[in-house]
């Protein structure tokens, strides 16, 4: 079971990633031509993938592998958790904008799809410095009683 879980998180942060790389290519598009639609829909399984990622990593700390006790204390852990919640906060903006753009408002400016651009960029950053907190956080650096 353990190995399940762990190929389960894995297969849902790749996903993460992968929707976050097609957001990014699609709002390459000039202005008038941005789908949109897709990415409404892309952004939705973001969001999916997002969510259940965090229930299984914590199911995974809290039940398996070194267990809560050893997680709470490890800084790594604890600033992975805190980068999950910016990376979440920031991608409000961008989902408000697919869906008022999906139901309607389907005139988005350039100034707009290019700060969407941007916060699609930072959130990638800020996932690849997840990666980085996950893998100190399971050698136990940063370890703190």
């Amino acid at each position: 079971m353990t190995a399940a879980m762990a190929c389960l998180h894995f297969l849902l942060a790749f996903m993460l990633v992968a929707c976050l790389a097609v957001e990014l290519a699609l709002l390459k598009a000039p202005s008038g031509r941005v789908p949109f639609p897709a990415l409404a829909k892309i952004d939705a399984v973001y969001g999916l993938s997002a969510g259940l990622l965090v229930a299984v990593g914590l199911y995974r700390a809290i039940n398996f592998e070194k267990g809560w006790a050893y997680y709470s204390h490890s800084l790594p852990f604890l600033i992975k958790l805190g980068l999950f919640a910016v990376i979440a906060i920031a991608s409000i903006y961008p989902t408000i904008h697919f869906f008022r753009a999906r139901h309607g408002d389907r005139l988005v400016d350039r100034t707009t799809i290019d700060r969407i651009r941007r916060i699609v960029h930072i959130e990638l950053v800020l996932v690849a410095a997840m990666i980085v907190c996950a893998s100190l956080a399971a050698k136990g650096i940063g370890f703190v009683t």
